[in-house]
């Protein structure tokens, strides 16, 4: 007489299936910090990397124009208003590519086509994120900020990353310094209002408040 053995199958139960839930979302609350914070970091050094770069460009082109970065006009004989219209001199001849130029966390200049074959197609609004101290030359002190994240409109920065100068969530800003150095520097102000870049020497003073450079320096944002 032939018997068929019963099968048994293994399955969760419903607590355990609860628990392993539970644990799936606290490890997931515990992990998202640590990755967000990570990703965070990597794209600051990306672009304290670009605006280094943009800065070497700026001091080639000072190099072959008497010292003088771009100022009252551009190298396509247009007025300088803007960041955008600093920057133009520097493409193609100083620096090859318009993807240094914008910040994917930027409320300003998330993306760039890389057209600069005609000079009208060169940064267009939203295309770059960068803002300029424009008036300096290079033999300026060295410390001075001359490319920096695009801040608000008035030079500081806000905690709220869909705005303008919210681009690191007003707890640091890319600095590019007239020497050639940049990095991601802690700012400084109300956490819970508007906050600032330091001044060197003078850490309580905003370092984008240009009268301390002399007079004609002032901080050119990027057109949106």
């Amino acid at each position: 007489m032939n018997h068929n053995p019963v099968r048994k199958t293994s399955a969760f139960s419903l607590i355990e299936l609860m628990t392993v839930i539970s644990i799936m979302a606290v490890l997931a609350t515990v992990t998202f910090p640590v990755v967000k914070t990570a990703m965070t970091s990597g794209q600051m050094a990306r672009a304290t990397a670009d605006a280094r770069s943009i800065v070497m460009g700026l001091r080639a082109r000072a190099a072959d124009n008497g010292g003088m970065f771009p100022a009252g006009e551009n190298d396509y004989e247009e007025d300088i208003t803007s960041s955008n219209d600093a920057f133009r001199s520097l493409l193609p001849d100083y620096i090859d590519s318009e993807q240094i130029f914008v910040q994917t966390r930027s409320a300003r200049g998330k993306s760039a086509d890389n057209r600069f074959d005609e000079p009208a197609d060169i940064l267009q609004p939203g295309e770059n994120h960068y803002a300029y101290i424009s008036g300096l030359t290079d033999t300026s002190r060295t410390g001075w900020p001359l490319v920096v994240d695009g801040t608000n409109g008035s030079g500081y920065y806000v905690k709220d990353v869909g705005q303008k100068g919210g681009c690191w969530e007003a707890r640091k800003a890319i600095v590019a310094y007239v020497g050639g150095s940049a990095e991601a520097i802690r700012l400084r102000g109300d956490r819970d209002g508007e906050r600032f870049i330091p001044r060197e020497g003078y850490p309580d003073e905003n370092a984008l408040e240009t009268a301390y450079m002399g007079e004609g320096i002032e901080l050119l944002e990027a057109d949106e």
